[in-house]
């Protein structure tokens, strides 16, 4: 299974996925932390379903793939990407921690100081070092060879390997995690609330929308 990409003119045309708006985000430092923790998961809920898939799933990001957007391309289980796409998960650098199950897939997926890199400093890196640090599988030239490849990928699964093999090495791999994935997705929500409440999110907020470098107090 492929999963591909939309269309997010802020970074400069095709995204696959870049995370939240800032009007949804200005609003969760308005709302009651508890009802942000519900509304936290049921953000996570549309997009964990793809754990449950008994198929290979491949992420074809042919553009940016940030914050949250960059942690679903960490559900699926291969990701193929552009040398000049754009990667990261940005929480910090706006005022929260990570989610989106974040917090467990990194850990789980990648080399622990790669991990702790991209969490820690929110900083974005491109399709190109992607590769390079382990997060994606391949990166290609061109934009326009994204979705070509993915799917290249996904035929040489489908058609030189044993399909009943394939759905129990799935059921394999995802065993050590799924089981204990909801709790952290829990605590994510809960972390997440209490960012949205504390002045440090605002600061943030504000430095994104302004276009400027935050001061935390």
């Amino acid at each position: 299974s492929v999963l591909s990409s939309g269309i997010n003119a802020e970074y400069g045309g095709n995204s696959f996925a870049a995370g939240a708006d800032l009007a949804w985000l200005d609003e969760r430092s308005r709302t009651d932390p508890e009802e942000n923790v519900k509304i936290m998961r049921e953000y996570y809920g549309f997009f964990t379903p793809l754990l449950e898939i008994p198929i290979p799933t491949i992420a074809a990001i042919n553009g940016a793939a940030i914050g949250a957007g960059f942690c679903v391309s960490m559900f699926c289980d291969l990701r193929i990407t552009a040398d000049d796409a754009k990667l990261g998960a940005n929480f910090v650098k706006v005022g929260i921690s990570p989610g989106m199950g974040g917090t467990f897939t990194l850990p789980h997926k990648l080399n622990n100081q790669v991990c702790n890199d991209i969490v820690l400093t929110g900083r974005t890196f491109t399709g190109k070092e992607a590769e390079q640090i382990g997060v994606v599988v391949k990166s290609v030239p061109s934009r326009s060879m994204v979705l070509e490849e993915s799917l290249s990928l996904a035929s040489q699964i489908v058609t030189t390997t044993s399909p009943n093999a394939t759905f129990e090495t799935m059921k394999l791999l995802r065993a050590p995690y799924l089981d204990i994935m909801d709790s952290q997705l829990q605590l994510e929500a809960e972390a997440q609330a209490r960012c949205f409440a504390s002045d440090d999110f605002k600061i943030a907020l504000a430095s994104v929308k302004n276009k400027t470098l935050p001061v935390f107090d």
